[in-house]
């Protein structure tokens, strides 16, 4: 089966949205009315921010340090334990999974035993699109390495390929190069 670039062209033209936001848009995004202020209330635990905090970064704002300790960061672990429960839900086996995702067999040992700290995006999709999983699978995978699927063009045709699919990892890079991005999973 290969990739209708009409229905994906159709597609990005319904989901992606390559316009910057107007100025009143990002003049509003510090608003005391803003849910980004709500959740760094929320946080902090403080009721206002005052005058001198709107139009600032949330990440400078003093109430936003050490938020790190406060939010969970997914750890490598919790990826590679996803990874191997849909490599045995699929019942395939690790050469089947890296060669369908164009990997070689030492960035996939990398991959599963916590050398790579971060898999790459390009990396995790390319792996999902290994096993053939449905986008919510995929996004629970690339969410247990936290990352996402954000809008992106790029993101927004593996949206596509994962609610249409099952497809190859050349049948994505097909459509990659057509939309001139980098082809993903190590084949050119």
């Amino acid at each position: 089966m290969s990739i209708d670039i009409k229905k994906l062209e159709a597609y990005i033209d319904e989901n992606y949205d390559d316009s910057d936001a107007s100025a009143s848009e990002r003049q509003n995004l510090f608003s005391q009315k803003n849910p980004l202020v709500d959740f760094a209330r929320a946080i902090t635990g403080k009721k206002s921010f005052g005058p001198k905090s709107c139009g600032i970064s949330p990440l400078s704002h003093p109430g936003f340090k050490n938020i790190e300790k406060k939010l969970k960061t997914p750890s490598s672990e919790d990826f590679i334990s996803r990874l191997f429960y849909y490599i045995n839900e699929k019942n395939m086996t690790h050469p089947q999974v890296y060669n369908a995702a164009g990997m070689t067999p030492d960035c996939f040992s990398k991959i599963i035993s916590g050398k790579t700290k971060t898999p790459k995006k390009e990396s995790i999709v390319a792996l999902a699109l290994a096993l053939k999983l449905n986008y919510d699978e995929a996004t629970d995978l690339l969410s247990c390495a936290g990352q996402t699927l954000c809008g992106f063009k790029q993101d927004v045709i593996f949206e596509f390929c994962f609610k249409t699919g099952p497809y190859t990892i050349d049948e994505v890079n097909e459509a990659l190069v057509h939309f001139h991005f980098e082809p993903i999973g190590g084949r050119q």
